[in-house]
């Protein structure tokens, strides 16, 4: 195992798709702070509260609440088309059966994957700390604010360590997702196109839901999206910015009901992946 964990995380490091990633969720969280900066600087009449509360978000004190927030929203794209690469792509290669034979077994041959993959979506998460600190130091220096370091306390870094592993914990059912359905269609393509899709729609969809009324507005929470959302709204952001799907309308459910929740779907989602990787003719 540790041998086959050695080389997916070898073949991993060498893709150029792999240092993309990490270069577009670096970019992204760049863009964000250089855009919240200069919309900070705008005197507009009548902002709203999300307005009011830019210049917290540029300030010290949020900047890994901040920072893991962004993790949340766009890193479950990013390791959904990472996570679907890994196994899609050794069937557009057309080395799945070479895959195969040269593990011990199939079973051996996901997992080392999945740990290999998840290892790099935990390096990728403490670089994207990393650069949301740094631009938050680069924001406060052009926005004047003070640069002030007595909120890091042991209480707040250890609320921010749980919270990494929150977000960690959502990130997964998606990712899983979109290796469930690289599997199924035998390419990347699938599992990349239909585990954004799906990321998306959701969002789409109960939101119909939830104007439906009655028992309809109630689905939404066994769905993923609100349970994600659940747990997401837990960092310690103003409360207009942690609102989400609470604003619109839906419904979010109690914690233990999210982690509950999200569990059933990642370990299912994997279950079948499993399974039919299992039972079917690999073909390359």
């Amino acid at each position: 195992m540790i041998r086959l964990i050695g080389a997916e995380l070898f073949k991993l490091r060498k893709r150029t798709m792999t240092r993309v990633l990490l270069y577009v969720l670096i970019g992204i969280i760049v863009v964000l702070y250089f855009l919240l900066l200069a919309i900070s600087n705008v005197n507009l009449p009548n902002v709203g509260q999300h307005m009011e509360n830019i210049p917290n978000l540029l300030g010290l004190p949020l900047a890994l609440p901040f920072a893991l927030y962004i993790l949340s929203s766009f890193g479950s794209v990013l390791v959904i088309i990472l996570l679907a690469s890994v196994i899609g792509s050794e069937y557009n290669w057309r080395t799945i059966r070479t895959a195969v034979v040269s593990s011990e077994s199939r079973f051996k041959l996901l997992t080392a994957k999945l740990i290999s993959v998840t290892i790099l979506v935990l390096i990728g998460m403490l670089i994207g700390l990393a650069a949301g600190f740094i631009m938050s130091l680069i924001t406060t220096a052009i926005g004047g604010y003070k640069f002030d370091f007595s909120f890091a306390t042991g209480s707040y870094l250890w609320d921010q360590f749980v919270q990494f592993w929150r977000t960690f914990y959502i990130l997964m059912p998606y990712a899983v997702l979109g290796f469930l359905f690289a599997i199924v269609g035998r390419s990347a393509m699938p599992g990349i196109s239909l585990g954004i899709g799906f990321f998306f729609l959701e969002s789409i969809i109960t939101t119909f839901m939830s104007l439906a009324g009655g028992w309809i507005a109630r689905i939404p929470e066994y769905l993923l999206l609100a349970n994600v959302r659940a747990i997401s709204s837990l960092t310690e952001l103003p409360q207009s910015f942690g609102a989400g799907m609470g604003a619109m309308g839906i419904k979010l459910p109690g914690e233990t009901h999210a982690f509950i929740t999200i569990a059933i779907y990642s370990i299912a989602f994997l279950s079948i992946a499993f399974y039919l990787f299992r039972k079917r003719d690999v073909t390359g």
